[in-house]
């Protein structure tokens, strides 16, 4: 079985857990696939080893090793291969990269003998289009779309309409769309309900909203969430995953809805999702306070 080992060296320094992950693999049976790019540049490589294109080679379950961030880029670089995902943790806590280095033997060995059950998280595709109806761009996501004021400090004037029903209009720092995935990251930090990684539901969250209510609104799984823009001074920024995106316009519409594909993540933990976010949340605390 190959097992493709995506590794951002900036967290891995000289790639180390990556090599560590690619032994393990070796010593299972089974074979590591480095991504091509990388053939030449790191050292000790065991004996074993291809260097090749995921699209080239097939591989069951593709292994990020880095922090969320890393996570999601590899997700955007390789979402449209039939493969899954799991992410070892480089970075501070890591919602999304559950193995740790302490545990890397004992979780890989779960992992390729198939002790582990896969969720399917649902992703969001957004479109945005101008004011005359021409097509801007579109991209998708697995943790959410942000909505957000830019490098001024100015309110983001944003009408918000789901299923066709206009919902209010909104005035504050932005909006948070997000998969139940996303829904432990930005969203919940802004207020946002938590919802179980395999619930299909769309979640939308403002940023400092300038009301008394401030709501937030969870759309069913086969809703369509637009958001039209006002006029500016300055122009907010839409960030997918963090990702840059379409420099926005006034009266730029943005539809969000649910992708057609899922994406299957591994999962070796037998801990209550609830008690898991909550322990993680109390680390990241911790985390920064020492840091």
């Amino acid at each position: 079985m190959n097992y493709g080992i995506v590794s951002n060296n900036t967290r891995d320094a000289g790639y180390q857990t990556a090599v560590k992950t690619a032994e393990i693999i070796l010593g299972s049976g089974n074979t590591p696939v480095f991504e091509q790019e990388l053939e030449g540049k790191i050292d000790n490589v065991p004996s074993g080893v291809l260097f090749a294109s995921f699209d080239q080679i097939p591989v069951k379950t593709i292994i990020s090793i880095g922090g969320d961030g890393t996570f999601l880029s590899v997700v955007t670089k390789y979402r449209d291969l039939d493969t899954e995902f799991i992410g070892i943790n480089k970075g501070s806590i890591g919602f999304l990269t559950e193995i740790t280095e302490a545990g890397l033997e004992s979780d890989l060995a779960k992992l390729m003998s198939g002790e582990y059950s896969t969720i399917e998280r649902t992703q969001l595709r957004c479109e945005v289009w101008n004011n005359a109806g021409d097509f801007k761009g579109s991209a998708v996501c697995l943790n959410d779309i942000l909505i957000v004021r830019g490098q001024k400090p100015h309110i983001t004037k944003l009408e918000l309409f789901i299923d066709g029903q206009r919902v209010e209009k909104f005035y504050g720092d932005g909006l948070i769309v997000s998969t139940a995935t996303g829904s432990s990251a930005y969203s919940l930090a802004a207020g946002g309900p938590l919802l179980m990684p395999s619930m299909k539901d769309i979640i939308v969250t403002p940023v400092s909203s300038h009301t008394l209510y401030g709501l937030k609104y969870v759309a069913g799984p086969e809703s369509e969430v637009r958001v039209v823009l006002d006029d500016f001074e300055s122009a907010p920024i839409i960030c997918p995953d963090g990702r840059d995106f379409v420099d926005l316009e006034p009266f730029d519409s943005i539809t969000i809805r649910r992708h057609n594909k899922v994406l299957k993540t591994a999962t070796l933990k037998r801990d209550n999702f609830f008690s898991d976010v909550r322990k993680k949340i109390v680390q990241r605390g911790s985390f920064y306070e020492n840091s």
